[in-house]
């Protein structure tokens, strides 16, 4: 079978580069690993990412198992990267760039970029807007890539193996197929693009790339989540407008009180109580068979439900308070945080899954704390209180947002890809979604993947239409 593209993944960078090109009337071979293909499929279903081996307890990364990928489980939260977090860092192209392909992909899925894309001060403090999308959804199935008769899906699906020519082009693309139990030999004439994403996409590349570059899978970043406070509705008035989408009545729209110090970020919402169930949820992420994750569920939802009863009831009777401050905080690279072959273990593919390394460090946590004690302590800006909030890493939240782990940069020693997202020293390899990042940002990183995925099926087109 002849293809001009192939994308492996189906998530929001493989979904917006594949309906793209397709509508270019280019022919394109989806593959992905899902297995739950159904389109009313429950946006709630998630299991621990299959690529991974092991990582540490604090560190939970989630796989939708859905044509869509994480995208099922993204809640249309529609950020883009602000200038301010991407001109930390040299991405070899502008800003104006990224915003100009944001707005043009507002512009196809009928939203108003000034909701998406827009900073402001007031006062003292740095605000971003944002949007709640909520018609997008999964956006496979919202974008009909199934309509297209220029697209082939493989499901249940994995590469295998990559056959290149002597100059480093690759000719055709092996991958195997769980439910026919075959291997199918896809053959590529323009390009293979690696769209699964900031775990998948190092782990794949690992397998596939014999020498690869040593780069790949180093500087792990993520977005630790953090739920502080138990405070009463005197004391948060001054916070609501930075408040969680679903305290504005009738509007999808929220703002997020953003700080920055030296090159860190922490973004701040007001939230409702914090999740109670987080340690039992990192638990049941991490377990695969069936009869325990069906036992777990139900212990979430009926203890998630009595656990709502009863700071209903403590909040009426003021023994408790129902309002907390959630913190989201960018992370630093660092080479010890990466993605790993463990090669003493595979999945049902046969490729080696992965070991991950992530962790906070000293430092980190220390400009963490600076960040919760400017906003909530004695000198607090919004809250001041004698009571002492802290970083705590076995409260965090962390494993949904993956970045950095095959780098854009110019330079090979730095990184993975080039500008244009093409991995270096390969001819037609690319690579796209949070992987690329250059800094991982303090916000949900989907719509910026969008943004980037949008200009890299541009400059594909603009590249093959004069070959």
């Amino acid at each position: 079978m002849d293809y001009d593209f192939i994308i492996i993944g189906t998530g929001p960078s493989g979904s917006i580069v594949g309906s793209n090109l397709a509508k270019k009337g280019y022919k394109i071979a989806m593959v992905d690993r899902a297995t739950n293909i159904k389109k009313n499929s429950d946006t709630n279903s998630f299991i621990f990412s299959p690529y991974i081996n092991k990582s540490p307890f604090n560190y939970t990364p989630l796989f939708s198992n859905q044509l869509g990928g994480n995208s099922a489980l993204w809640h249309n939260k529609i950020y883009l990267l602000s200038k301010k977090e991407f001109n930390t860092e040299n991405w070899g192209f502008n800003y104006d760039e990224l915003r100009k392909n944001s707005k043009d992909l507002s512009k196809k899925l009928k939203l108003d970029h000034k909701k998406i894309n827009h900073t402001f001060i007031k006062g003292k403090f740095n605000y971003s807007k944002s949007l709640r999308a909520t018609k997008l959804g999964n956006l496979f199935h919202y974008l009909n890539i199934n309509s297209f008769n220029n697209i082939d899906i493989f499901t249940h699906s994995s590469p295998i193996k990559i056959i290149f020519d002597k100059t480093n082009n690759a000719k055709k693309l092996i991958i195997k197929n769980l439910t026919k139990k075959e291997k199918i030999t896809l053959k590529v004439t323009k390009s293979i693009i690696f769209c699964a994403g900031g775990l998948g996409n190092p782990n794949i590349l690992q397998n596939l790339i014999k020498g690869y570059n040593q780069n790949i899978g180093k500087n792990l970043c993520d977005h630790p989540h953090l739920n502080l406070g138990n405070f009463d509705e005197k004391s948060i008035k001054k916070s609501l407008n930075f408040s969680k989408y679903f305290f504005n009545k009738n509007t999808y729209l929220e703002n997020n009180l953003f700080i920055k110090k030296d090159n860190q970020f922490a973004g701040i919402q007001l939230d409702l109580s914090g999740d109670t169930t987080k340690i039992i949820k990192k638990i049941y992420c991490k377990i695969n068979m069936f009869v325990p994750r069906f036992l777990l569920s139900i212990l979430i939802t009926y203890y998630s439900l009595f656990i709502k009863i009863l700071d209903k009831c403590l909040s009426k009777i003021n023994i408790k308070s129902k309002y907390t401050y959630e913190f989201f905080f960018s992370q630093r690279k660092n080479y010890q945080n990466q993605v790993k072959l463990n090669k003493y273990t595979k999945d049902r593919f046969n490729n080696f899954k992965s070991d991950i390394s992530w962790n906070i460090s000293k430092k980190e946590e220390s400009e963490y704390n600076k960040f919760i004690n400017q906003l909530i302590g004695k000198n607090g800006s919004f809250i001041k209180t004698n009571n002492k909030y802290a970083y705590l890493s076995h409260k965090i939240l962390s494993g949904l947002h993956p970045s950095c782990t095959t780098q854009i940069s110019n330079k090979k020693k730095e990184g993975c890809v080039d500008k244009n997202l093409k991995i270096i020293d390969y001819k037609n390899l690319y690579v796209c979604g949070s992987s690329v990042f250059k800094i991982n940002g303090f916000t949900n990183p989907t719509w910026t993947i969008m943004a980037l995925a949008n200009r890299l099926s541009k400059h594909l087109d603009k590249k093959y239409k004069y070959h």
